[in-house]
């Protein structure tokens, strides 16, 4: 049989924390001067997030158990634990706010008894473990009653107009849910308010409500052409509903652009009864980001609800995150107001025009009967492809020779859906144009490196010295900090292709066995194995250098 001390051990193992906490408490009136009756239940008492009350077990411990150096070490983690938890008082508006967005869920049938929410600031929150989540486990559960979804939206009063005016809008779905959720926030008495009081009141960190200070700060950056674009989206969207439904102007183009950022930022796509709809789903959309995926998450037809599910423990205080998925940073910042550090998702559009003055300028441009320039957007990723769409074009573009030999490029515009937003951006793909000659290739890295330099010329800053600021300017605001990390990561993928193109100028001169043997000595060749392994050696190996 085990002692006393070995059951309370045995039932923290086996997390029986309500056991071990009555096995202690024995053990305690048993040997009431001795530390570890004490040690042993606020150890499971923390273990079911009762720390205030751990805290205050061991404080009251007589003071022998208390001068046991094990107790001063506990009781200084556990007050630590406490102050993360306690960042607002308790009588802090937010936290007031969660109280009653957290009896809404749990009176609406959502689960979600191990989680709670941490607040780093009163703008700046995370889900966090109450409890030690095991693999596979249900971490929350949403009844479809708590669900805001896209029908609802065209069921309501401007909605339904919209719906029956068929308007041709660029964000339709992120439109509708905006219009839906202005509409509840009038209301005095709307079902959805402890879930809308929850809901962001600022957006500032949004790019599209940059000030025109905070705008210098991506100067020379092609995001801002992005940047502009949305703007110009929101408007005209806002103005389309207002033509068709005049009583939606009772909302302003500020008001409805600030909420339409937030739908933007927490949309779900599911499916319900074989449906697909999006929708807002509370405390599902409180998740933050991080790769790779850490939970997964679906509306399941069996429990009626959103379900989402954990990949790997998690312990107990950790953070809890949602994947938005792997994206450029232009995409995080645009539609979710942040930047990744490192991301080697980050991709940078390069515009490329055939010159006019080319000799064969009119053959050309035969082909690809287009006047605006080509968008090429490359990434530091391996996995990334469009870096043959580059050198396919610049062949191309920098070909001098029959041009019959053009007419086999067929290239055309297409025009992409993001999958998390209804935004459209160009990009162009054609058919793959191998290297064609030394010459050839020498004019298409020529032509890369100049666009490259080119485009950092535009920058007020180098890389070099984004780097530094991040590193040594601690009088940066969250949104020049996102800046600078967003021109530095455009930065950084234009010097691997001034790096990419000056070493395959060096290499394309060289016996190709002696060309690997340099690049079998090069670092970081994430970006550059696209070009090397899979365009310039084959081609060197055939042409046997």
């Amino acid at each position: 049989m085990h002692s006393k001390r070995l059951g309370s051990y045995a039932y923290l193992k086996a997390e029986e924390f309500d056991d071990a906490i009555s096995d202690a408490d024995e053990f305690i009136k048993r040997n009431p001067e001795g530390h570890l009756g004490y040690v042993l239940k606020a150890s499971a008492l923390r273990e079911i997030d009762r720390i205030e009350e751990a805290i205050n077990l061991l404080k009251s411990a007589p003071e022998k158990a208390r001068a046991h150096e094990t107790m001063p070490a506990l009781l200084k983690e556990l007050e630590n634990e406490c102050a993360l938890d306690n960042v607002l008082a308790k009588d802090h508006p937010e936290i007031l706010r969660f109280e009653r967005f957290v009896k809404w869920l749990r009176d609406g049938g959502a689960k979600f008894d191990k989680v709670k929410m941490r607040y780093y600031s009163a703008n700046y929150r995370g889900v966090h473990a109450k409890l030690r989540v095991k693999k596979n486990e249900v971490l929350v559960y949403i009844p479809l009653n708590l669900i805001i979804t896209l029908e609802m939206s065209k069921e309501a009063p401007i909605g339904a107009k919209m719906e029956e005016a068929k308007l041709k809008l660029l964000s339709p779905k992120h439109s509708f849910l905006s219009s839906y959720v202005l509409q509840e926030l009038r209301k005095p008495d709307s079902k959805w308010q402890p879930y809308l009081d929850m809901l962001p009141k600022s957006t500032n960190n949004f790019p599209i409500f940059f000030t025109p200070e905070e705008r210098t700060w991506l100067t020379g950056s092609p995001f801002l052409q992005q940047v502009e674009t949305k703007i110009e989206d929101v408007s005209r969207d806002y103005q389309t509903i207002i033509d068709t439904v005049p009583e939606f102007s009772q909302f302003t183009l500020k008001e409805f652009s600030h909420v339409r950022m937030l739908i933007s930022s927490r949309i779900f796509g599911i499916n319900v009864n074989n449906v697909k709809t999006d929708s807002l789903v509370p405390l599902a959309d409180m998740l933050n980001h991080k790769c790779p995926q850490q939970t997964s998450w679906e509306y399941k037809e069996d429990v009626k609800g959103f379900v989402i599910d954990v990949k790997e423990p998690i312990p107990r205080g950790d953070e809890i995150y949602d994947s938005y998925g792997r994206k450029c940073n232009s995409r995080f910042f645009m539609n979710y107001g942040f930047i990744l550090e490192n991301n080697q998702d980050n991709e940078v559009p390069i515009k490329i025009w055939l010159d006019k003055s080319d000799p064969l300028f009119s053959a050309k441009y035969d082909i690809i009967q287009q006047d605006d320039p080509k968008t090429i957007r490359i990434s530091e990723s391996p996995q990334n492809k469009n870096l043959e769409d580059l050198f396919s074009y610049l062949r191309f573009t920098e070909f001098q020779g029959d041009p019959m030999v053009l007419y086999k490029f067929e290239f055309q515009k297409q025009t992409k859906k993001r999958s998390d937003e209804n935004d459209f951006y160009e990009t162009y793909h054609g058919t793959y144009f191998p290297p064609l000659s030394t010459e050839n290739e020498v004019a298409a890295l020529e032509k890369a490196i100049k666009l490259a330099k080119d485009m950092l010329a535009q920058y007020k800053t180098t890389y070099e010295e984004d780097l530094k600021i991040l590193e040594t300017d601690k009088t940066l605001t969250f949104n020049h900090r996102n800046c600078v990390m967003m021109r530095s990561g455009e930065k950084k993928i234009l010097l691997k292709l001034i790096e990419l193109g000056n070493l395959g100028l060096e290499y394309i001169k060289l016996p190709i066995k002696k060309a690997k043997d340099l690049y079998s000595k090069v670092k970081d060749k994430d970006m550059l194995d696209m070009y090397f392994v899979k365009m310039l050696f084959p081609f060197m190996s055939s042409t046997n250098k």
